[in-house]
């Protein structure tokens, strides 16, 4: 009777190691990226920084693009198209969340060597990186578009697309100036304020002057 039913075969990683393994190749890039740039960075400098094989990376991104590619979607302007996907009924509401939300996924370590990495080696102008943010910005459009059209929020601030990059832009700008690698703590700390503090005033803009609390007298 056998006995091997429901192992893995030797040699095999599970998914778990698996994804342990890709975790560490990215981080282990990430961080040769801020060192030494993108492009003075090799797969071979990769695999080494954490004791593999160039084969065994391959095994998991097709090369050094691929790796970037990877870091962007889980730290790039990505985030904010998730932050969109899901918003709530309330429009004020739902801008705090979004801010909270981009935040605590821009403001990692990860993050900031995303940050360092675009900027130092002229990739700020990527077309990946730039299809991500019109992305987003699309993304938050529609969110905003479907409010103005049931009249739930201010119509004189503008359209839908007007609404995206008002709330989005100074958010991004605050993260490439305080929220990189380089950065020390009290910028990193600036970051967090302004676009808290963004966001609260986003949502008081964005309301029908008649659903605004009266003021105290």
């Amino acid at each position: 009777m056998s006995t091997t039913t429901g192992r893995r075969r030797p040699g095999r990683p599970s998914k778990a190691e698996a994804g342990d393994t890709k975790a560490a190749l990215l981080d282990a890039a990430l961080r040769l990226f801020a060192q030494k740039g993108y492009a003075g960075t090799s797969v071979r400098a990769i695999a080494r920084e954490v004791g593999l094989s160039e084969s065994v990376l391959y095994a998991h991104f097709d090369g050094k693009r691929a790796i970037y590619d990877a870091a962007m979607a889980l730290a790039g302007p990505q985030a904010a198209v998730v932050a969109a996907d899901e918003a709530p009924q309330d429009p004020a509401a739902f801008v705090e969340s979004f801010a909270a939300r981009v935040l605590a996924a821009w403001d990692t370590p990860r993050s900031w060597q995303v940050v360092s990495l675009a900027s130092r080696d002229g990739l700020i102008h990527d077309e990946a990186l730039n299809a991500g943010i019109e992305d987003a910005l699309a993304h938050l459009s529609e969110v905003f578009g479907g409010w103005l059209s049931e009249g739930r929020i201010r119509t004189d601030l503008g359209g839908p697309d007007d609404l995206a990059y008002a709330l989005l832009a100074p958010m991004a700008h605050a993260r490439v100036l305080w929220l990189h690698s380089d950065a020390t703590p009290a910028q990193r700390e600036r970051a967090r304020h302004r676009m808290t503090s963004h966001a609260a005033f986003f949502a008081r803009a964005l309301q029908n002057p008649g659903d605004q609390a009266p003021s105290s007298p």
